[in-house]
């Protein structure tokens, strides 16, 4: 089976509508990718991550079984695409167990922060003074409120960080921070603790030294990071779940750099592209348009008539015309651009002057009266403001073939096509 079978994508997003499967266990495998699994919770929680979140209880069945199977195929290749990673050693890089580290980091640092502004509440007597002085006035209190606990949270935070400074002996070295600064000096050390200025700043993102006091804040900020942190895990808090999740999103990101790497080395692979497929740079021409449908050659006739003595094809359409979105809307399609349209009344759309009323159109839906309210011209772009598209779709057509590959190496069981049949597999 090919990754981009469409016979098998027809397939989930049949079963993918089936009211059984909205109501599918969070534990039920969907797709057996080799060793790993998409399961419903999965898919759901694609759903709810993807930009179309807030629309997907407004779309209908077909709509959101369309949805949920693109997602499904989405998880799918990132499945393949990470136990690739793994078996070319990209998680054993050390730059991989860094980011992993540092997120690590980051999730610790945060719960701590969040334990400590759970600490914080209004008095009972400062709450009524503020009620007495703000009544009636609701937002300003609930403003007034938020600004007592931002700076009660200011002070608890910054007393917090000097007890843990206090504790684990950590010193500042600020009197180093000078022109002439190298990776290796050490400006923060205490118990298990050691930070330098390469630590902080990575001398190929600047010309030059950077300012002081830019340093020294970068050098309290990752120490108030570190020690809130190691203050988290201290307390048994454990964020291995969400550390392997983050693992699980990077490798395939990771690996998706490494083949970009491969497939386009330099820039001459993305000239040559260019140069092989013009049609690329070429924006095609858009018209935004009235249209008048009718079933008949003598009704178009007398409507046209009509038209040039002086009535409005858009109340006409919205009276007469057989097409529905049309007849709704009075007549205004709005803008569609060229290759989207019939071919008969684009050819009639690109010979009219903006205003003008088409001669009869006819085509399979009916007998058509066209008129052009505003036209943007097509035009040809250079390659410098085409770089990116010719990137991404190299980069789009490399990979489809490329998944196909990997199916090949891993076996992929679709279990969700089980469903009152056997399932298919491929690769293995």
């Amino acid at each position: 089976m090919k990754f981009a079978n469409r016979t098998l994508l027809y397939f989930l997003s049949m079963i993918l509508a089936m009211p059984g499967m909205v109501a599918a266990k969070a534990t039920e495998v969907l797709v057996t990718v080799g060793p790993a699994q998409v399961t419903a919770a999965d898919l759901e929680t694609a759903v709810r991550s993807s930009p179309f979140a807030t629309q997907f209880n407004t779309m209908d069945a077909p709509q959101q079984a369309a949805l949920r199977g693109s997602l499904l195929k989405r998880l799918v290749a990132l499945r393949l695409l990470r136990l690739e990673a793994g078996v070319r050693g990209l998680d054993q890089r050390p730059e991989f167990l860094q980011e992993l580290e540092d997120y690590r980091t980051a999730r610790l640092y945060r719960y701590y922060i969040q334990k400590l502004r759970e600490q914080l509440s209004i008095p009972e007597d400062e709450q009524k003074k503020l009620e007495k002085t703000y009544a009636g006035q609701a937002d300003v209190l609930a403003a007034a409120k938020a600004s007592m606990l931002a700076e009660d949270f200011r002070q608890l935070r910054l007393l917090t960080l000097q007890m843990l400074r206090e504790k684990q002996h950590v010193k500042f070295h600020l009197d180093r921070i000078t022109k002439d600064i190298a990776p290796d000096t050490l400006l923060v050390e205490g118990d298990n603790l050691r930070l330098t200025y390469g630590d902080i700043v990575n001398e190929g993102d600047f010309p030059k030294t950077p300012d002081a006091a830019w340093i020294e804040e970068q050098l309290y900020q990752r120490t108030e990071l570190l020690l809130f942190a190691r203050a988290a895990a201290h307390e048994g808090v454990n964020v291995d779940a969400e550390v392997q999740s983050y693992a699980d999103e990077l490798l395939p990101a990771m690996m998706m750099e490494e083949l970009e790497s491969e497939w386009i080395p330099d820039e001459k692979v993305l000239r040559d592209y260019f140069a092989a497929n013009p049609d690329l740079a070429r924006i095609p021409e858009r018209w935004h348009v009235g249209q008048l449908v009718v079933s008949s050659y003598a009704q178009a006739a007398a409507m046209r008539k009509r038209i040039q003595q002086g009535e409005s094809l858009f109340v006409l359409a919205g009276r007469y015309s057989i097409d529905p979105w049309g007849r709704s809307h009075n007549g205004d399609m709005g803008w569609f651009k060229e290759g989207e349209g019939a071919p008969e009344i684009e050819k009639s759309l690109k010979g009219m002057a903006d205003g003008e009323v088409s001669e009869i159109i006819h085509t399979s839906k009916g007998y058509h009266l066209v008129t052009v309210v505003e036209r943007r011209p097509g035009k040809v772009r250079g390659f410098s403001s085409m770089k990116d598209k010719v990137r991404q779709t190299i980069m789009d057509e490399k990979l489809a073939a490329y998944l196909d590959e990997l199916q090949k190496r891993y076996t992929v069981e679709w279990k969700i096509l089980a469903n009152g049949s056997k399932g298919e597999s491929s690769g293995g």
